[in-house]
């Protein structure tokens, strides 16, 4: 019953403060989040065990990951990404940020290539490649977002190389005037693309009907990136996104490359 369900979620959620230490949510706003993700990690289980859910999304679910044979850990460290983020608003270097992009990212896009088919086994790389791109360029177009809310997701090591504090960031638009901004900004979206062009190798391993959706969301990341490395790195001024025409455009040539040429 409820009772049973509420004493192993705070079971639940004891063990993960033990292990993540302290939250950074407040204490109902973590608690409420940690229940959720306790009763999806339940509802996981029906997906992969003889027992059945009565929740239709879970009983979908499960008819998805039997027929394309999709391994519970994806799941499983997608849910652990939802949890880092309720106990970690900073990353110390680059390998911490990593493991936290493959948590959030990278397993949506190794969940999709089960689906989508493919035929090499460095597919796997790739997608993992392809879901870091993307966290990369969320994580450097959202710093004024995040640093309104007392996140930092950018790596302080290498903040701190360019001598910018962690006060820099959470001071907000100001950071753009600071002097190591612009060279910050360069060897982030340097190695932003080095994991683009290594995801882009993906797209000529998947079944030719699939690939229209990775090409075109690449594009459009491709765009966005290049926008924030034109600005030199003015992630400030407004939001940066594409326009309706841009998108449009964008899709259109996308849709022609990767359905109708050999790539």
């Amino acid at each position: 019953g409820g009772s049973e369900n509420s004493s192993e979620s705070k079971d639940y959620r004891t063990e993960i403060e033990r292990i993540m230490g302290e939250p950074v949510l407040e204490r109902e706003a973590y608690d409420d989040k940690m229940s959720q993700l306790f009763y999806y990690r339940k509802k996981l289980s029906t997906a992969y065990t003889t027992v059945t859910s009565t929740d239709p999304i879970f009983i979908a679910l499960k008819d998805t990951v039997e027929r394309f044979r999709i391994p519970r850990s994806l799941l499983d460290d997608m849910i652990s990404g939802m949890e880092d983020d309720l106990h970690r608003d900073r990353f110390e270097t680059f390998e911490d940020l990593y493991e936290y992009c493959y948590k959030v990212a990278s397993t949506v896009g190794l969940v999709c290539i089960e689906i989508y088919g493919y035929n090499a086994p460095e597919a796997k790389d790739e997608a993992e490649a392809w879901g870091i791109y993307m966290q990369l360029i969320n994580i450097l177009r959202d710093v004024l977002e995040d640093s309104a809310r007392g996140r930092i997701y950018l790596p302080l090591d290498e903040l701190h190389r360019y001598g910018i504090s962690d006060q820099d960031v959470l001071d907000g638009a100001g950071l753009l005037h600071h002097p190591g901004w612009e060279g910050f900004c360069r060897s982030y979206i340097k190695r932003a693309k080095s994991y683009g062009r290594t995801a882009r190798g993906l797209l000529g391993h998947l079944d030719r009907q699939s690939r229209y959706s990775p090409a075109a969301m690449m594009a459009f990341y491709d765009s966005i990136l290049k926008k924030i490395g034109k600005s030199d790195g003015d992630v400030f001024s407004e939001r940066v996104q594409l326009s309706k025409p841009e998108k449009i455009g964008l899709a259109a040539w996308v849709y022609f490359r990767y359905r109708f040429l050999p790539i």
